[in-house]
């Protein structure tokens, strides 16, 4: 087979896997299209009033946003209305005057209760004569039939297993005296576990009260049922005047919002400054340094001294000094002897130590000094030989 047909073989093969990949691919997947929320931008990712903003001005009603509450800025009217979306806890005594004295005048206020606010709702709670408690219930709001009943059926359907619904729970409500129960327009729950939502008048004006107004914020607005939940509590609030947002009329702290939004750069920054306090401390150990014991290496500095001395070929240097000492115990010992010199000292030391002279010259008249084993032979008989 040639290489071209082999080549031409291949390429055929490889195009045959393909179509089959291609087909089985296309048999077994088909193109579905998929809607992902992206993330919001511009306004509506702080406004989280801003779907709602554009809803009613879609309506035709003037609608101001506002980051905090801002009475003197905001010129409210007998027929505007304020929905307050923040913590009605931070409200001071002075705003809570004003803002009840323009709703006596005809002004509608929509508020959502403080979170976690049993027994401390604030000024503007305790003036409307409500008080705060702690319960957890749903509300099913139908899509058709705009209605708000206790949950208490699953998978959000109506007791008639009708259409589908959407779900809110709340985990507060207010408690109110069973005397000013008529005195509500709207009641949602019960006298024993509390309301989690009611509207009244107030002079001339409205007030509505809910657990949460999360479902007027921007994502929770277009699910089942809380646009229409929506128009439904705020119609009745709307006289034709202004609609005034305060979608957060308190800021956190400098320092919650660098927790809550920085952490990715604080703790790399935190572990690196941990990692230069760590190189830059000192280790862990005794306060003060330990003594250093002294050591006196004597004689290996001697061995050491004398072993340079020998293989710089001064083996004399070391031999003159043990020569001297046997020299001075022979004055000593034997003054006359001591006197002799060359092969007559020779012979006196030979008689006196008894050694033959051959070996007592190699001693006192060596003649290679620097070879190690005559230096070691008249090193050692010098120092053994004590003369006495």
């Amino acid at each position: 087979m040639t290489p071209r047909a082999t080549s031409l073989a291949i390429t055929a093969i490889s195009a045959l896997l393909i179509a089959v990949l291609a087909a089985w691919f296309f048999t077994h997947y088909e193109r579905v299209e998929q809607e992902i929320p992206a993330p919001l931008r511009g306004e509506a990712s702080y406004n989280t009033f801003y779907a709602l903003k554009k809803a009613l001005a879609a309506r035709g009603y003037e609608v101001q946003s506002r980051a905090n509450l801002n009475l003197p800025a905001m010129a409210l009217g007998p027929k505007d209305t304020l929905v307050l979306g923040a913590d009605v806890r931070t409200l001071s005594s002075e705003q809570v005057r004003t803002l009840l004295a323009w709703v006596e005048k005809g002004g509608a206020l929509v508020f959502s209760l403080p979170a976690a606010g049993e027994g401390r709702g604030g000024d503007l709670v305790a003036s409307l004569g409500i008080d705060i408690v702690d319960d957890y219930r749903c509300l099913v709001v139908q899509r058709d039939g705009v209605s708000a009943v206790d949950a208490g059926k699953k998978d959000g359907q109506n007791g008639d297993g009708g259409k589908k619904a959407n779900t809110l729970c709340f985990s507060r409500a207010f408690g109110i005296d069973d005397s000013d129960a008529d005195d509500f327009d709207v009641l949602v729950g019960d006298d024993k576990q509390g309301y989690s939502m009611g509207r009244s008048a107030f002079g001339d004006g409205t007030w509505f009260a809910a657990a949460d107004l999360d479902f007027l914020h921007n994502r929770e607005l277009g699910e089942d049922g809380n646009a229409d939940l929506a128009w439904q509590v705020l119609d009745p609030m709307l006289h034709g005047g202004r609609v005034h947002l305060v979608y957060a009329s308190d800021v956190p702290p400098l320092h919650v919002l660098l927790v809550r939004y920085g952490w990715p750069v604080l703790l790399p920054a935190l572990l690196a400054l941990l990692a230069w306090l760590w190189l830059r401390s000192r280790r862990f150990g005794p306060l003060l340094p330990a003594f250093g014991t002294t050591r006196r290496a004597l004689r290996e500095h001697v061995d050491a001294a004398g072993e340079f001395q020998f293989r710089s070929r001064r083996a004399s240097a070391l031999y003159a000094p043990v020569r001297r000492a046997f020299d001075e115990r022979l004055r000593r010992d034997d003054p006359a002897t001591a006197a002799l010199d060359g092969e007559a000292l020779v012979a006196a030391v030979a008689a006196r130590t008894g050694r033959s002279p051959a070996v007592v010259r190699r001693a006192l008249l060596p003649t290679d000094i620097n070879h190690p084993d005559a230096f070691l032979d008249a090193i050692k008989l010098l120092s053994e030989w004590g003369l006495r």
